[in-house]
């Protein structure tokens, strides 16, 4: 999760809110420096937008613009998406904002209040719902087991659920396949997957897997990164964000991203002009089915994911804080370790500034 720093430093630290989270055991936070404002589900950033009303529109991190790519989509443009997490809401509010009915599926309520009283999701609650809901449950119980209606099916599916935590998720070969069978329109549905996972090293073998069980579902995948993989100032002893589109479509060809028109570096609009170039090679062979392991439910006996899988997801998790520890200045963490030692499990409320 790479910080887009349109700005060149980032100081002070505010509390804007902040209440114990009733579904992630953790106090769910609004703190905002003086350039962007933060969504925190105990130390973890699970969103943020900028403060200054021009860059409002601007994704804060890559991974975050990364996802927005859903819009790009056509043939068809997708005229319904569903977003499976929300955050703050940056890349649900961009799809709204151009016009496509994007449902949500949150788990957290406190999130949900956070999102539309604090960032600009709250200004795009239409088209498209939000419903406060365990996502995986949602979608395994919604339709009883039967597929959706015509008229419910998705021209595209946005999961942004794993964490480290979680780490089989809607992953599994077998949830995936009622997922397309169940929520997707037939043949050009798009299923955009992001992760948080290493392309190389030990654990790389997460983001192998994750591709090669889409590509035994759907026949078409195709993986990008956050960032351009050749760069040479990126550090690869960390992981990144990973988006993974799949369709029985040739999805690639579908996406039509703007051009580039100068925009820096820094800005999620030279995102969305690139990405399409920041293929990872390292994940290539496994988009094509030719390696990589299948991920099954209780594949690693007794129902627990395999060791490997649990030892990947432990190492994305001790990466957080390094991946994150620029999206605050020092003080603003401190304040982040006193909410979470004061409000995990209570029901405080607080408003309150560090200087």
């Amino acid at each position: 999760m790479l910080l887009i720093a349109l700005l060149s430093s980032i100081s002070g630290a505010s509390v804007v809110w902040s209440e114990a989270g009733t579904a992630v055991g953790q106090p769910v936070s609004v703190l905002q420096t003086d350039s962007h404002r933060l969504l925190l589900i105990g130390r973890v950033v699970v969103g943020a937008e900028y403060r200054m009303e021009w860059a409002r529109d601007q994704a804060v991190f890559s991974g975050m613009a990364l996802m927005q790519s859903v819009g790009f989509l056509t043939e068809p443009v997708p005229r319904r998406v569903l977003a499976l997490g929300l955050g703050s809401g940056t890349a649900p509010a961009f799809l709204r904002a151009r016009g496509i009915a994007t449902d949500v599926v949150e788990i957290e309520p406190k999130v949900i209040a956070a999102a539309e009283a604090h960032f600009l999701f709250g200004e795009h609650r239409a088209p498209g719902s939000t419903l406060c809901a365990d996502a995986v449950a949602y979608m395994r119980n919604a339709t009883g087991g039967a597929p959706a209606s015509a008229s419910l099916l998705y021209d595209a599916i946005l999961s942004d659920l794993f964490d480290g935590d979680n780490p089989m998720g809607l992953l599994d070969a077998d949830q995936l396949r009622a997922l397309k069978a169940g929520w997707l329109q037939p043949e050009t549905g798009v299923l955009a997957l992001n992760i948080v996972a290493f392309r190389t090293g030990p654990h790389a073998r997460l983001a192998r897997a994750v591709a090669a069980t889409l590509r035994s579902v759907f026949r078409h995948v195709v993986v990008y990164a956050d960032h351009d993989p050749r760069a040479a100032d990126g550090d690869s002893s960390l992981p990144g964000n990973l988006l993974f589109l799949a369709s029985d479509t040739a999805v690639a060809k579908r996406l039509a991203t703007p051009p580039d028109e100068g925009d820096p570096p820094e800005s999620s609009f030279y995102l969305h002009a690139h990405f399409k170039g920041w293929a990872p090679p390292e994940l290539a062979a496994a988009a094509d089915g030719e390696e990589g392991d299948v991920l099954a439910a209780g594949s690693g006996g007794g129902g627990e994911p395999p060791a490997w899988l649990r030892e990947a997801a432990a190492a994305v998790r001790a990466a957080v804080p390094e991946m994150q520890r620029d999206a605050l200045p020092a003080e603003g963490w401190q304040v982040v370790e006193r909410l979470v030692a004061e409000r995990s499990g209570g029901t405080a409320t607080a408003k309150e500034e560090l200087r």
